[in-house]
């Protein structure tokens, strides 16, 4: 019997210090160099710079800060994901989150997906849940709560 295409979800595993994030490929518009950040006035230390990406500026989120840790600064194997708008938002309003090296496809076949509990991922509200593959543990970013740290 063959699997049907919905059976499995292509997407990118977004290496953060201490976690792994995955992101479906369908949410990634494009992966950059870091290149230089512009600091951005009176901004949540979260919120590392900006850069400028096809015309526009786009904000550059650390997501280690946002799960409670400390804000990571880019490193030279580190890596922008820039994220399509957020839902409710403008076309041109993209997000980035700084990476702490190379983003790597995955394939995650749904039929072997785990769901962790509630202990194995941080206690945020900036994670919707998580998968675990195996042993490896992968948290699933809510986007949705990241439009709201954006746009209260």
């Amino acid at each position: 019997m063959r699997k049907l295409a919905t059976d499995q979800i292509h997407g990118l595993e977004i290496p953060i210090s201490g976690l792994s994030l995955f992101l479906p490929s369908a949410t990634i518009a494009e992966i950059v160099n870091v290149g230089t950040l512009t600091p951005v006035p009176f901004a949540p230390p979260w919120l590392i710079g900006a850069i400028g990406w096809r015309t526009v500026a786009v904000p550059i989120v650390s997501f280690e800060a946002l799960l409670g840790g400390a804000v990571t600064a880019p490193r030279p194997q580190s890596k922008l994901v820039v994220l399509y708008p957020l839902r409710g938002r403008a076309d041109w309003e993209f997000v980035g989150v700084l990476t702490a090296s190379e983003p790597r496809p995955y394939m995650v076949q749904t039929a072997t997906t785990v769901t962790p509990s509630t202990d194995d991922l941080p206690v945020t509200p900036y994670l919707a849940t998580g998968i675990k593959l195996g042993d490896r543990l992968f948290g699933i970013p809510d986007l949705d709560r990241l439009r709201q740290a954006f746009y209260p």
